[in-house]
């Protein structure tokens, strides 16, 4: 079931991830919508794009293991 979860969230790639960390910003797990003025550590914010409770900051994902 947890494989299966995985498998629906965005992965990213870890430059991506290093220049959002750097702008301080993050992307919703689910649709990919990069989202400015999120803290490193943000979870489960709002999407604008699709709604979602899904943005997290860029250091969270890569703690979650969403980096390719």
């Amino acid at each position: 079931m947890v494989s299966q979860v995985r498998a629906k969230l965005k992965h990213f790639d870890l430059e991506e991830i290093q220049t959002a960390d750097y702008e301080g910003a993050g992307f919703c797990i689910r649709c990919g919508e990069y989202h400015d003025c999120i803290e490193p550590d943000a979870r489960n914010y709002r999407c604008e794009a699709c709604g979602e409770m899904a943005v997290h900051g860029a250091q969270e994902i890569a703690l979650m293991g969403l980096v390719r």
